[in-house]
């Protein structure tokens, strides 16, 4: 890794002191015994403030009056970030470590305050926020190079203190280059953690900038006008946990390639396997989970319990990147055999496969086979672990699921609501898998018609897994998909649009992402009559829909009205061509009958048969009605807009075949 190059663009980086006279300021006051247990301020206080006596200088200027001065008093490459309340050999011990991993010697001058700020100036005298404000930024700027040291791992001290938080946003608005350091104990901690597999969602929960504080107050409340008038919290974050997610990955590299012997290295790459799944890196995590479950067949056989986790990792990993859904199946009921043999059903392990499974069995419309599966691995789970486990919600979530498939849409929100206020009791608000429950609560008030909740639902879920797992990740890319679409159906089409291009312009290779998308930008297309624009997207929608579920799956089914009405609107069921094809398609997705398939009439939440009602001032494509809701006037518990204004539209196969 090279250092960028300090001083740059005509600018003289600030003099600092070399990571060796951190090192020989510890032997000339007595060796490490005599620092153990100080903070940094402790070590100002007894040996700094003393040392630099006779000359009432910073560090840095009493050094350099020393006639050895020269060998210690260098320009700064590196700014060290870090928190006064740091245990001092911590911070020496961190650095050491990062610098040697980084091939830097310990000629490397550093940029460390308590070392190149007048600490007696200090003491005697309380200065304002823009003389601090001048001394880092301009520090920070003319090195170019920070390195922050965190501890503890997931709830750094320095992210709590907002001048910290300031360097890191000098470090953005600098374009500096930022890396984390970290000491041997807290390394430990983390390797120890990370092995439980909600670890890492607990980090990214944990970890908030915007809740740092200040002991002045008017210092937070400029640094916090700065950062969000230039930069913003979320994209200070970001950076963090990008640094830190790569720090995490490296070092679970480390274990896996020091690994004593290979049962060991197999171990670290189910927990390597893990972090990419939570990353959204599926296709690695396939290999990886692969790599391990081949080790534990080949050293272990199939007797060992862990040779079925890593093939559930395998399978698990392989859904979301739309593998075959009878192979994963197939592995799966392989899974559970084998664990349920080795250590019952009764078992977590065995649980969460079962959990998996079912969401399987979902996905190909077997839901008579889904949902018992899921009922029992629920109140299995709920007797073993509690309702508030990790794995008990999971199911909760996933039983949601097979409700709304099964057009069970208030029994859907019932789950969904328990699972998600648990989630908010057990985890908070902040936490990703607390924003995964809270975006489906928001498709469910959307198809229930309840376009306001949905809304502040969907955005607070799109707000958390951007500032924790980033722009691109799967789970964020299908929020603002969902986001957008609920923008439309409150009538902000701007908004709609806005947020729906950014989605497809942030989407790579994630199809299901892409599916739901391009999809949504379809009903705002049909909505402003934009026809050419929403037939393109609805159909490049229902390819991508098609290759991600079975085509009798209600996701696929539910996609096709809004092709119809699409192209009925266009008028281009004037051409046979196009009347054959969508004719196939109904036959292929088997909604050939008089059915709206999967379409809730709003009123009384049942399949629609026959005539599908809409009113025709509210936003297309919204609420949906059926022929004795709508003599019953319940269209107007939604819309003002009266029963003039209700229109109606034939079943797709009669319109077609008239």
């Amino acid at each position: 890794m090279s250092t960028k190059q300090a001083g740059t663009e005509g600018q003289t980086s600030p003099l600092g002191l070399t990571f060796r006279f951190f090192k020989r300021f510890i032997e000339i006051h007595g060796g490490r015994q005599a620092f153990e247990n100080l903070t940094t301020g402790d070590v100002c206080t007894q040996y700094l403030l003393p040392y630099t006596a006779s000359t009432k200088m910073s560090m840095v200027e009493h050094v350099r009056q020393q006639p050895d001065g020269h060998l210690y008093v260098k320009p700064a490459t590196w700014f060290v970030s870090h928190a006064w309340s740091y245990l001092y050999l911590d911070v020496v011990d961190a650095l050491d470590d990062f610098f040697q991993e980084n091939g830097l010697d310990d000629a490397v001058a550093v940029w460390f305050c308590t070392f190149c700020n007048n600490q007696h100036e200090i003491q005697d005298q309380v200065y304002d926020f823009d003389h601090w404000f001048g001394i880092f930024r301009s520090s920070l700027r003319s090195v170019g190079n920070v390195v922050m040291v965190m501890s503890p791992w997931n709830d750094p001290t320095t992210l709590r203190r907002t001048w910290c938080v300031f360097e890191v946003y000098a470090s953005v608005v600098e374009n500096a280059r930022f890396e984390i350091a970290m000491g041997r104990s807290q390394k430990a901690s983390f390797l120890q953690d990370i092995q439980d597999d909600g670890a890492f969602y607990k980090m990214l929960s944990t970890i908030q900038s915007e809740k740092s504080e200040t002991t002045i107050p008017s210092d937070r409340d400029n640094i916090f006008q700065l950062i969000r008038d230039e930069v913003g919290f979320v994209k200070l974050d970001r950076m963090v946990f990008e640094v830190l997610e790569k720090w995490m990955l490296r070092t679970v590299d480390q274990q896996i390639e020091q690994a004593a012997d290979v049962l060991s290295r197999a171990g670290w790459l189910m927990v390597k396997g893990s972090l990419l799944r939570k990353k959204g890196q599926y296709v690695e995590a396939v290999d990886v989970y692969q790599t391990a479950h081949d080790v534990y067949l080949r050293e272990k056989g199939v007797d060992f319990p862990e040779t079925w986790n890593a093939l559930a990792g395998v399978a698990s990993s392989k859904v979301e990147i739309g593998g075959s859904l009878e192979e994963v199946q197939s592995m799966l009921e392989e899974v559970v055999a084998h664990q349920t043999r080795l250590v019952s059903k009764d078992h977590k392990e065995t649980l969460s496969t079962m959990n998996r499974l079912g969401n399987v069995y979902s996905r190909q419309t077997k839901y008579d086979i889904a949902m018992p599966l899921l009922v029992e691995c629920f109140e299995r789970q709920r007797q073993l672990l509690g309702e508030e486990h990790m794995s008990t919600r999971e199911t909760m979530s996933e039983i949601s699921i097979v409700c709304v498939n099964q057009n069970k849409l208030e029994e859907a929100l019932e789950w969904s609501l328990r699972c998600f206020n648990i989630q908010c009791r057990v985890l908070g608000e902040d936490h990703p898998n607390t924003s995964r429950m809270q975006n489906d609560v928001a498709i469910l008030n959307l198809m229930l018609g309840n376009f306001e909740a949905a809304l502040h639902h969907a955005a607070a879920s799109y707000n958390v897994f951007r500032r924790t797992l980033g722009h691109d990740h799967m789970y964020t890319l299908i929020t603002q998909a969902n986001l957008g679409n609920t923008y439309r159906l409150v009538g902000n089409y701007e908004a709609a649009k806005r947020t729906l291009l950014d989605c497809l312009k942030h989407i790579q290779t994630d199809d299901l992402a892409k599916a739901v998308c391009v999809r949504n930008l379809g009903l705002l297309y049909l909505s402003t009559q934009d026809y050419a624009r929403a037939i393109a997207y609805s159909k490049e929608g229902l390819v991508l829909m098609g290759a991600q579920y079975s085509r009798s799956n209600a996701n696929y089914t539910r996609a096709l009205p809004i092709m119809f009405i699409i192209l009925r609107k266009a008028g281009r069921f004037a051409q046979l061509e196009e009347i054959d094809a969508f004719q196939n398609e109904l036959v292929d997705a088997e909604c050939d009958q008089e059915v709206w398939r999967n379409m809730q009439c709003h009123g009384c939440r049942l399949e629609i048969h026959g005539l599908l009602y809409e009113c025709s001032n509210c936003m297309a494509y919204s609420l949906r009605y059926c022929r004795a809701c709508v003599a019953l006037n319940k269209p107007s518990s939604f819309c003002k807009h009266g029963a003039d204004a209700i229109e109606s539209t034939k079943p797709m196969v009669r319109f077609l075949q008239e």
